[in-house]
């Protein structure tokens, strides 16, 4: 028995070649896991540091001399933060679940290879992924023709669908087991029902996964509300952080204190006032996320 165990140990061992080449892996993407953090670290770090610190010592790893009056001050006058946090919170939750309707409505029917003129479906939706029609023509048809012009919903709408999502969720969708939806279509089921009550809660991958991308990019998303929203009273997270950022030298300016900490601790405690929120989500959805892109993205 024991000769038998150490017999398979040793069969199963890997090649000297395959151990080196692991290494190498290894080390390699430690060396980028490095570069990728220690630039987060060193927003922590200014955004902790006095301006004594950073005059005489510059940008450093750790903070010299530490001190969270830039988060003091960040959220003292909490009224333009605390509704920036609102309307984005808004904006992403809307634009994430009408997403997920939007995208998942379309991909089941085009997973189904006998729904009739599916090839011509399909092709319309990859011609609108391949060609847009610009910036211009699209803010006029937002602005003009819908008549969205300052409304939260010229952000909302058009984040709704992504052509890019709907082949994931397709791709998904078309690897499922055909039995299943087979016995519930003997049983008296109708397509509607199949896919609320069967394939939607066997398709938390996917849908975490389509989930995750539409947040990360309404979250991240400043360059619609700059264009669409001209009042101040649909602030969003990045465009305070943008105030914050092009007004380093007047940095009061977006507070209501007129002695604020150093410009550069503010605007590293905005950053990451404005990142953390979002990156705390990827945690709960890990799982699914990795596993809903694989699926999603081999299956033809």
């Amino acid at each position: 028995m024991v000769k038998n165990l150490l017999h398979r140990k040793n069969a199963i061992k890997k090649p000297v070649g395959e151990k080196i080449a692991d290494v190498i892996n290894y080390i390699l993407l430690f060396i980028l896991s490095l570069l990728f953090v220690i630039p987060f670290v060193y927003v922590i770090s200014i955004s902790f540091s006095t301006e004594n610190a950073i005059g005489l010592y510059g940008i450093t790893l750790f903070p010299r001399e530490f001190t969270a009056e830039a988060y003091t001050y960040l959220f003292r006058s909490g009224g333009v933060i605390l509704k920036a946090y609102r309307n984005t919170i808004f904006i992403t939750v809307i634009t994430t679940v009408l997403a997920v309707i939007v995208t998942g409505g379309l991909a089941y029917p085009l997973s189904k290879v006998k729904l009739p003129f599916r090839q011509v479906f399909m092709y319309y939706v990859l011609f609108a992924m391949l060609f847009g029609g610009g910036m211009i023509p699209t803010y006029l048809v937002i602005t003009k023709a819908y008549g969205l012009k300052n409304s939260v919903w010229a952000i909302i709408l058009p984040g709704t669908y992504s052509a890019w999502n709907m082949i994931i969720m397709k791709n998904f969708f078309a690897q499922l087991p055909k039995d299943i939806e087979e016995a519930a279509l003997i049983d008296g089921a109708n397509e509607i029902k199949i896919f609320v009550s069967i394939v939607l809660p066997l398709s938390k991958p996917i849908i975490a996964t389509v989930s995750l991308f539409n947040a990360v990019g309404q979250w991240n998303n400043w360059f619609g509300p700059l264009i669409y929203l001209d009042n101040t009273e649909f602030p969003t997270i990045m465009l305070f952080l943008k105030g914050v950022i092009s007004s380093s030298l007047n940095i009061g300016s977006q507070f209501d204190s007129t002695e604020p900490p150093p410009p550069q601790s503010v605007q590293m405690a905005t950053v990451l006032a404005c990142t953390v929120p979002i990156v705390c989500v990827y945690p709960f959805l890990q799982k699914y996320f990795a596993s809903g892109v694989l699926v999603g993205g081999v299956k033809g």
